[in-house]
């Protein structure tokens, strides 16, 4: 039986909300999303009290998001409230205004927590090992070590965008003298924080609309060609550029400038210099953002990782991910699973003819999988179908470069000669890329052909390289003339960019 649930995060500057629908096969998926920027901590100053103005906001904003609950017929929704409830010395009569209004019962969860859902968020749908994770908020920022993959390390500071531009910035325009201040009071605390120095060097990733933001001003600066900012990565050069950017512009240049949000353009410069500072502090050379966090970070904790219960990890993200597309897609994953056997088995046996390692194997055995998920749109073009799903779909655990190379992968599978230029992705894949492209596709597409029915009667493959020949001999109980005969119209691709003429026995 599917269930739909909802997560609401109700922070400092934001109010937002998922909606994801989890299937009976287990699958899931984001179904809907909202935000609304209700500025809870406006105002609240030293005195930590929520103002009746932000208070009536944020519960026009919950109101319209019980209303999207009520028409997605949502089961369960988890509530968690951040730093501007938790520091507010009016916590109580505010979460008792809000049940009174909406029904809501929210979770005040610490710092420390807020910082572990993020964690989840990330760790769950990047592939990496060691990092140092940020999480800029309107009232807080979260810092959290990671090591092999592990949660080590959390601390939660009790400033954000909004705190810091309060506290330190002009809102119009920022002066050299208060911006120096700024960044030295944020290098101070991060002094303080004895476990930082050993992460020096580590990559920082970067959770947040804050995040989001230097990948969206960098993204409008060079042209990327792809829209996800999941797992995209700046250099450090490239964020203190768009730093600057934002920073010596006044208010309305601000909101001009591509990327930047007009309702978070006040706040924007206060809630990069943390993240500015903790680059510099840990001389990272690059910025990963991610573009799950604390919500998605709930989602795995309460519905995904119960099935991991030894140390609450997705064992490969990848390949979850994949599996999950899979589902979403229809797709036959039997005869997907038996292709991947197919494509890897030719690879690993002619790896003296294509010379590739095991970042190619890696692709090639994702693209497998993924062949056929354009049949979802349509049967007819279903490989140009595939590119653009592939393209456009939460394969987590892939580089944008490695992306673009699986979509290639995957839409040429039943033809080489892919009528899309590959110089459109030239800013992510070269012409060696795209070689290599050719050369993956060509053993997708032999072993698709050798599957042809659909019915795994080949079971496996044994290739022999003999001088000019190249030859493919089908292990099968029963006769496999069909697919032997479609497999054979492979033989001018695979002469064209090995050299060799192919035989399949």
């Amino acid at each position: 039986m599917e269930k739909k649930f909802a997560i609401i995060d109700l922070g400092s500057n934001s109010v937002r909300m998922i909606i994801m629908k989890i299937d009976q096969d287990h699958s899931y998926r984001m179904i809907d999303e909202a935000k609304e920027m209700v500025r809870l901590s406006e105002g609240m100053g030293r005195e930590m009290i929520l103002k009746p103005t932000p208070i009536k906001r944020t519960i026009k904003a919950l109101k319209l998001f019980k209303k999207l609950l009520e028409v997605h017929h949502v089961d369960e929704v988890f509530l968690v409230a951040t730093a501007a409830v938790r520091n507010a010395i009016n916590q109580k009569e505010f979460l008792q205004i809000v049940y009174t209004e909406t029904g809501f019962e929210f979770e005040v969860i610490t710092g420390e927590k807020e910082g572990y859902y993020a964690y989840l968020g990330v760790i769950n749908t990047i592939d990496i090992n060691e990092c140092v994770i940020i999480d800029v908020g309107g009232g807080s920022t979260e810092l959290v070590l990671v090591e092999n993959r592990q949660i080590k390390e959390a601390i939660s500071f009790p400033f954000g965008a909004v705190i810091l531009t309060e506290g330190y910035l002009d809102r119009k325009q920022e002066s050299t003298e208060k911006m120096k201040q700024l960044e030295e009071y944020i290098a101070k605390q991060f002094k303080k924080v004895d476990w930082l120095k050993k992460a020096v060097g580590l990559p920082v990733v970067g959770i947040g609309g804050t995040a989001r933001t230097l990948a969206k001003i960098n993204k409008n600066e060079i042209e990327f060609p792809l829209t996800s900012l999941h797992n995209y990565q700046i250099t450090s050069k490239e964020m203190i550029a768009a730093f600057n950017k934002v920073s010596k512009a006044k208010i309305h240049e601000r909101k001009n400038i591509p990327g930047v949000n007009k309702e978070r353009a006040d706040i924007i410069v206060g809630g990069i210099v943390p993240i500015k500072c903790l680059v510099e502090y840990l001389k990272a050379d690059k910025l990963i953002i991610s573009g799950n966090g604390l919500r998605e970070g709930v989602f795995f904790e309460k519905y995904i990782l119960e099935c991991y219960p030894v140390n609450r990890l997705l064992k490969d993200v990848l390949h979850h991910s994949i599996n999950n597309v899979l589902r979403n897609y229809d797709a036959n994953i039997i005869h997907s699973y038996h292709i991947r056997k197919l494509a890897l088995s030719i690879f690993d046996q002619m790896t003296d003819l294509h010379g590739l390692g095991k970042e190619e194997r890696k692709l090639l055995s994702a693209a497998a999988l993924l062949h056929d998920i354009g049949n979802y749109v349509d049967y007819y073009n279903h490989q140009k179908h595939g590119f653009y799903l592939v393209l456009n779909s939460r394969l987590n655990g892939l580089r944008n470069r490695e992306l673009v190379m699986c979509a290639f992968i995957v839409a040429m599978h039943r033809e080489v000669d892919f009528r899309r230029d590959w110089k459109s992705y030239s800013m992510l894949i070269s012409k060696k890329d795209f070689e290599i492209i050719i050369k993956l596709s060509i053993f997708l597409n032999i072993a698709e052909k050798l599957d042809r029915s659909e019915a795994r009667i080949i079971e496996d493959v044994e290739c022999l390289i003999e001088g000019e020949r190249v030859q493919i001999k089908v292990k099968s109980a029963t006769s496999p003339e069909l697919e032997i005969c479609t497999a054979y119209k492979v033989q001018k691709a695979f002469k064209k960019a090995f050299n060799r003429d192919l035989e399949i026995i």
